[in-house]
């Protein structure tokens, strides 16, 4: 249950660090809470309960998806600090795929926090489908509430990246995002599979 709460941390928060680079006179930013690290905990605590039903099971092979285009663009960011090697004749091939991969994640940044929302839909659909069959109403009704307001984020992120849309979809996704993980802890306090 902790990996899980500190996986949704890493995954809804993003705490850029200014790293400045005196050989090019540049400024790269680096996430200090990469989506990979808390994809791959929320997958490992996942992992048991994914057996329990269908929306465990879904949210955990969103889990791995997300684990997988996490991870490339957590290593498209480091492409910085190998360039030494990608400058070599060997590297040649690797410089062309960073140059690929960081020219997707450049354009594609609220389509994949778009995807997040989709998993955040799954997670709390999740956790109201456990306390539904456990007969707590307030806490089914409360992930259910979740549930929509991820699905209404995923949607806004998504044209987002089309459009840009005059709402601060961070500060929304950052409030509903504390409120989640203070609420879900109580909830996964009383669900047998996450513990």
């Amino acid at each position: 249950m902790n990996l899980i709460l500190v996986g949704l941390l890493f995954i809804l928060f993003k705490y850029d660090y200014a790293f400045f680079s005196q050989n090019v006179e540049m400024t790269i930013m680096i996430d200090v809470l990469p989506d990979f690290v808390g994809y791959m905990l929320i997958w490992f605590g996942l992992e048991k309960a994914s057996t329990a039903n269908r929306w465990f099971k879904e949210s955990h092979t969103i889990a791995t998806g997300m684990m997988i285009v996490t991870f490339i663009t957590l290593v498209s960011s480091l492409s910085f600090f190998l360039s030494p090697l990608l400058n070599s004749p060997d590297g040649q091939i690797f410089a062309g795929f960073f140059a690929i991969v960081n020219l997707i994640v450049s354009h594609a940044g609220s389509l994949i926090f778009g995807f997040t929302m989709i998993f955040m839909f799954m997670f709390s659909s999740a956790l109201g489908y456990s306390m539904q069959t456990q007969e707590r109403g307030f806490s089914c009704g409360l992930m259910y509430v979740f549930s929509v307001a991820y699905t209404v984020l995923a949607v806004a992120y998504m044209v987002n990246q089309f459009i840009n849309l005059p709402i601060p979809l961070d500060w929304i996704s950052g409030g509903i995002g504390i409120v989640f993980i203070i609420s879900s802890y109580f909830i996964m306090e009383k669900i047998e599979e996450l513990k």
